[in-house]
C-alpha cells in the first residue's frame, strides 16, 4: 500500500477538491490557492463559482453541480483524470450517506479526506451522561464513510458571555489543519459539552 502523502511533501501539483466551497469553506478555498494549490469546487451556483474562479486568477475550477445529481460520480472522475485529488474538505450535511462515499471515493485512499460534521453528531443521546468529555471516538461506526477519512465536529466557541457558533474563517482554518496534520487524526472545533450551552 502506498505511503501517505504528508503536507510538507506538497508541490505545485497539488489538487483540492472541496464541497461547500462557496459557503463555509470558501475562506479555506482562498487559503489553499493561495499557497499555489489548485481546487476544484463543487456548489450548485455557477455565478458564485465563476467570481471564485475569477478572484483566484483561475486557480479555482468550477463543478457547477448538485452532489445529489446522479452523474457526480462521473463528473468527478473527468475532474481528476489529468490530476488527481490530493486531498477533500467536505462541507454536506444535508447529503446522504451514499454521496458522501461518492465523493470520498474519488479521492486516492492514500490521501487525506476532511469530512465536516455538524454539532448535531455529538448531541447526548439516551442513556449517555451529558457532563463526560466527548470526542470523535464516540461517534457511531457508520459516521466515517472510508477508513481515510478524517472527522472534523464542528462545536460552538464558548468563554465569556454568550456562546457562538465558529465563523467560516475558523472552520476553514480547523479543516486545514486536519488536513495538513502529518498523522491523521479527528478533531472538535470549540466545545460540544455541557449540551445546554450551545447556541440557540
Amino acid at each position: 500500500m502506498p505511503e501517505p502523502i504528508s503536507a510538507s511533501s506538497r508541490a505545485e501539483d497539488a489538487h483540492l477538491l472541496v464541497v461547500g466551497a462557496t459557503g463555509t469553506l470558501l475562506p479555506a478555498v482562498h487559503a489553499a490557492t493561495s499557497r499555489g494549490e489548485l481546487v476544484t469546487a463543487v456548489t450548485r451556483s455557477p455565478i458564485a463559482l465563476r467570481d471564485l474562479a475569477r478572484s483566484t486568477r483561475g486557480r479555482v475550477r468550477p463543478l457547477v453541480r448538485d452532489y445529489e445529481d446522479p452523474g457526480l460520480r462521473t463528473a468527478l472522475a473527468e475532474a481528476s483524470r489529468t490530476r488527481p485529488f490530493t486531498g477533500a474538505l467536505l462541507y454536506c450535511p444535508l447529503a446522504s450517506p451514499t454521496i458522501v462515499r461518492t465523493v470520498v471515493d474519488a479521492v486516492p485512499r492514500n490521501r487525506p479526506v476532511v469530512l465536516l460534521l455538524t454539532s448535531a453528531h455529538a448531541a447526548p443521546t439516551v442513556g449517555t451522561e451529558d457532563g463526560f468529555p466527548w470526542s470523535p471516538a464516540r461517534l457511531p461506526r457508520d459516521s466515517r464513510p472510508s477508513p481515510h477519512c478524517r472527522l472534523l465536529v464542528l462545536g460552538w466557541a464558548g468563554g465569556a458571555g454568550a456562546a457562538r457558533w465558529h465563523t467560516a474563517e475558523e472552520i476553514s482554518a480547523a479543516a486545514l489543519r486536519v488536513l495538513d496534520a502529518d498523522v491523521p487524526r479527528d478533531a472538535v472545533l470549540g466545545e460540544v459539552r455541557p449540551w445546554a450551552a450551545r447556541p440557540r
